[in-house]
């Protein structure tokens, strides 16, 4: 294990999550509506929510009321992912695109707990951009039939997706979809079994959640419950423990 490189990813992820928290303010809303431009509370314009969402407080600064995730969640859980993939994931290409990933899904995962969204903009950046750097690997390395497995691999887990969303559109969303595509070419570059263990994970992982919202009375088995952050957390698990 390369400590330098441990620690410099935990701080790069404590400086991105610093900014991505701002993504997150401005696109927790509504599919139908467009980025937040002000406080919710008290309509504070874009300069103020955005000075805001990079502050530690995240808190309005004309009527204190907190904006976003809690303080610090989103800066100490990319500091944390970005250090687990420095120590886990190898060469560095991959583990530039497993960071890539990651800087998307932790975003998406925010917005998707708070308004059930999972913006294109983040889920064609998180594809595009691992796509990418794979290809920088597979041409580095010659591993062109990895690349074809990852390319593959993507379409397949998006596909499968697909299908659900058709089958039931109140349970698996277009964004899930999409989101499934940049994950699903991940996973398949590790190895097939990665891919079918990570696209398991989410589920297993949405289920034991939904499960213990029934058991406590906290919800119905007719609510809805996003998917995304449990699909994103179950591929990351699979990544860290199998690589």
């Amino acid at each position: 294990m390369n400590l330098l490189l441990v620690g410099s990813l935990a701080v790069a992820g404590l400086v991105a999550g610093w900014g991505l928290r701002a993504v997150i303010v401005r696109y927790a809303v509504p599919a139908d509506e467009p980025p937040l431009r002000g406080c919710p509370a008290c309509g504070h314009q874009l300069l103020a929510v955005r000075q805001v969402a990079l502050a530690p407080s995240a808190r309005c600064a004309a009527c204190g009321e907190r904006i976003g995730p809690p303080p610090l969640a989103v800066e100490v859980t990319t500091a944390l992912l970005l250090a687990a993939l420095a120590a886990r994931v190898h060469p560095g290409l991959v583990l530039a695109a497993a960071c890539w990933l990651a800087l998307c899904s932790v975003p998406l995962a925010f917005i998707d707990a708070a308004v059930r969204r999972l913006p294109d903009m983040l889920t064609g950046a998180a594809f595009g951009g691992t796509a990418l750097l794979l290809l920088v690997a597979a041409a580095v390395g010659g591993h062109w039939h990895v690349l074809a497995q990852s390319v593959l691999g993507g379409v397949a887990l998006a596909g499968f997706y697909l299908v659900l969303a058709a089958i039931s559109p109140s349970g698996m969303g277009m964004g899930d979809v999409k989101a499934a595509a940049g994950i699903g070419t991940l996973l398949a570059w590790l190895s097939w079994r990665f891919l079918i263990a990570g696209g398991f994970a989410g589920f297993l992982l949405a289920a034991i959640y939904g499960a213990a919202l029934l058991i406590s009375g906290r919800a119905t088995r007719k609510q809805q419950i996003p998917f995304g952050p449990f699909m994103i957390t179950g591929a990351f698990l699979v990544i860290l423990a199998g690589t």
